[in-house]
């Protein structure tokens, strides 16, 4: 791996060491240092939070998708303060994806929030160029809209998923088992919107749309 190669990968890794490995090693190192249950839940929810905290430093502004993040992980720790009760905890990952699928679905009637996600991360001649296809290419909307539908369903059913396994596995295992089903999930999705948005007979209808409107 080439020095470029390992600097385009370092966000990436960044965001799996602490949204996927990190919460899963202070949970279970905590509980297998005898830390009760409520302390270890809420505090293996430290790793996201500072994932989170550090796009805002990289990209030097609050994205949409960093807004999500935040809201996620305060409004969790605040309903997890309130209630108190593990699997509650445990399940509330679930209601907060929930609210965060809804949150796309309703996004549809306007700007899609995919679209305003890729915007919001977007610089330069990148993010004019998005700005364009939104305004002149009815397939780039399409695209838009599909994808931001795709991933608000995709994350309903992982609400109901992750509430059901908090109520029914054992306390202990809940975590590693939501957060496998949360990783497969999301590379699942993640595949099917590149695969889906980068096929290069459809990126070849947004130029030509985009260029028609342009002359």
């Amino acid at each position: 791996m080439n020095k470029h190669e390992r600097a385009s990968n370092g966000p990436l890794l960044q965001s799996l060491a602490l949204n996927v490995v990190g919460p899963l090693a202070v949970f279970y190192g905590l509980r297998a240092a005898g830390v009760d249950l409520w302390w270890a839940v809420l505090a293996s929810a430290v790793p996201p939070l500072v994932e989170a905290l550090l796009t805002v430093v990289r990209e030097r502004r609050v994205g949409m998708l960093g807004i999500l993040v935040l809201t996620m992980v305060a409004l969790g720790a605040a309903l997890s303060a309130v209630t108190g009760s593990p699997r509650f905890m445990f399940a509330k990952d679930g209601w907060m994806t929930g609210i965060v699928g809804l949150v796309f679905l309703a996004t549809l009637r306007g700007q899609p929030i995919i679209y305003r996600i890729v915007l919001s991360v977007a610089k330069g001649k990148k993010r004019a160029e998005l700005e364009h296809n939104w305004q002149a290419s009815p397939t780039f909307r399409h695209v838009m809209r599909l994808l931001t539908a795709v991933w608000g369903m995709g994350l309903l059913l992982d609400s109901a998923v992750r509430v059901m396994l908090a109520y029914t596995l054992p306390v202990d295992s809940v975590m590693l088992v939501t957060t496998l089903q949360y990783v497969a999930l999301f590379v699942a999705l993640e595949i099917v919107s590149r695969r889906y948005g980068r096929n290069p007979a459809r990126v070849a209808v947004i130029h030509g749309e985009a260029a028609a409107t342009a002359a």
